[in-house]
């Protein structure tokens, strides 16, 4: 995702980026996107974790940040702002609950792969 958006977005500015030639490596194999990017080759599996490891962080992440925003929005009320007034912070509200949510269903796919692929049938 990110390096998607560098390509697109920054790739002219970064000393004019060849876009076909990055996102036939990105297409291609994981590797031709390490190359690409000078990082060193790690196995599947210590990068499957990895990926979990910051699904969590960020899922962590945005479930703090809801709760923070709501605590502002209670304190707002208490403090006798009108609702209409708070409708930026709602929308805050609304956007760090979703993004949780994304996060949330992102890791529940992480868990249950990771558990599935530690399950081996013996023979």
């Amino acid at each position: 995702m990110e390096v998607e958006y560098l390509i697109e977005r920054l790739g002219p500015y970064l000393g004019g980026i060849d876009v076909e030639k990055v996102r036939s490596l990105l297409g291609a194999t994981q590797s031709g996107v390490e190359r690409l990017l000078g990082i060193e080759t790690q196995s599947d599996d210590n990068l499957e974790e990895l990926e979990c490891a910051r699904i969590r962080s960020f899922a962590e992440r945005y479930l703090q940040e809801g709760e923070r925003l709501r605590a502002l929005y209670r304190e707002l009320k208490a403090a006798g702002l009108a609702p209409s007034d708070m409708a930026g912070l709602k929308k805050k509200i609304r956007e760090a609950k979703r993004r949780a949510g994304l996060y949330r269903e992102m890791l529940k796919r992480c868990q249950s792969r990771s558990v599935a692929s530690r399950i081996r049938p013996q023979s």
